[in-house]
C-alpha cells in the first residue's frame, strides 16, 4: 500500500512538473497566439491567390511533410509539385471555409479547415476543387512555419 501511495505521489509530482507556468498560457495569450496564426494562414492564401510559388513555399518549415490524398509527401516533393502546379496557372482562387484553430503551446496550432479552390490552368480550362485539411504550425523564430498536412482533394464538375 505504501508503495502505492509513494507511486501516485511521484507521478502527481512529475505531472505538475511537466504543466510549469511557461506551459500554460491565459486565454489572453491564446487568442494572441491564435491571431498570430491566422495571419499566417492569411499569407499562406494570397500567396496561393497571387500565385507566388517562392512565398507559398516559403510557408513550409524545411522537416515539413504532408498526407495528401494518403500519399505521405516530403518537403522537396511538395515543393516541386507546387512549383510545376503553380506556374501553369492562369489563376488561382483558393477559399478556406470552417476555420478552427487549437493554440497547443506558445509555439505550436493546429488548423482544421475546409477549402474549395478554383483554378484555371494555362489553355483557360476551369477546375475545383474541395476538401478537408489539417495543419500544424509551429512558431520557429519570429515565424509560423507549417510542419505536417493532411489533406484530402476531391474534384467539382463545373457547369
Amino acid at each position: 500500500m505504501r508503495t502505492v501511495r509513494l507511486y501516485s505521489v511521484g507521478v502527481m509530482i512529475l505531472a505538475a512538473a511537466c504543466d510549469t507556468a511557461d506551459n500554460v498560457l491565459s486565454d489572453e495569450q491564446r487568442t494572441t497566439i491564435a491571431a498570430s496564426v491566422d495571419s499566417a494562414m492569411t499569407s499562406f492564401q494570397s500567396a496561393e491567390r497571387a500565385l507566388d510559388v517562392e512565398r507559398v513555399i516559403a510557408h513550409m518549415a524545411p522537416d515539413f511533410y504532408m498526407y495528401s490524398d494518403g500519399v505521405r509527401v516530403d518537403y522537396n516533393s511538395t515543393s516541386a509539385q507546387i512549383r510545376g502546379f503553380m506556374s501553369a496557372l492562369q489563376h488561382f482562387e483558393p477559399g478556406f471555409a470552417n476555420i478552427e484553430i487549437k493554440v497547443l503551446g506558445r509555439d505550436g496550432a493546429v488548423v482544421s479547415f475546409t477549402f474549395r479552390d478554383s483554378v484555371v490552368d494555362g489553355s483557360g480550362a476551369t477546375m475545383q476543387f474541395r476538401g478537408p485539411t489539417t495543419m500544424v504550425w509551429e512558431r520557429r523564430g519570429a515565424d509560423w512555419l507549417i510542419t505536417y498536412v493532411d489533406a484530402d482533394h476531391y474534384t467539382d464538375s463545373l457547369p
